[in-house]
């Protein structure tokens, strides 16, 4: 994602906290991330071991998905699923399709992956990880890409353009009226 696709999105949501890893953003992310929120809460966790990289996020959510198919399997049921084969076992705990599709994505994929790591070890933290993931729908955020723009049948708006036409807040008050 380029430097003006992350100051729409955060022009757009406007986040109140951030978990980011620390020392590794650019300097221009890093002045992305100060311009484009309202003085957000911000997590600096230590790269690879609390933001985890895409392998290791991976193994986590697979060893949590496949936690929980034992759980909810009965006794009978856990006899004979130890007898089959590790292909079996290995499908049932898939991993959601978004996450399939980030894994076959290259370094993007990796990103979003490891994104999502420290999300789930800053969950870890408060003891919300197993809970959330347990109801978790995986969902892409739509890319503002700039790349294609000739090819959308709508306007694209960069994070200027949304603050100058006060589009998600006006610049009195902060609020969505006016």
């Amino acid at each position: 994602m380029d430097c003006s696709a992350l100051c729409c999105l955060l022009s757009e949501l406007r986040p109140v906290e951030i978990i980011k890893p620390a020392n590794v953003l650019s300097l221009e992310t890093e002045k992305a991330l100060t311009r484009y929120t309202r003085d957000p809460l911000v997590n600096e966790l230590v790269p690879h071991v609390e933001y985890w990289d895409a392998d290791r996020t991976i193994c986590e959510v697979k060893s949590f998905y496949s936690r929980i198919n034992e759980s909810s399997v009965s006794l009978p049921e856990k006899a004979s699923i130890a007898a089959a084969d590790t292909s079996v076992k290995e499908q049932s705990c898939c991993l959601p399709d978004v996450l399939k599709e980030l894994l076959s994505a290259g370094n993007d994929g990796s990103f979003a992956l490891s994104a999502l790591g420290g999300a789930l070890f800053y969950l870890r933290q408060a003891f919300l990880d197993e809970t959330l993931l347990r109801y978790a729908k995986y969902e892409s955020l739509p890319c503002a890409g700039f790349g294609d723009i000739f090819q959308k049948p709508y306007m694209v708006l960069d994070a200027a353009a949304l603050e100058n036409l006060e589009i998600f807040e006006n610049s009195r008050n902060g609020g969505s009226k006016g």
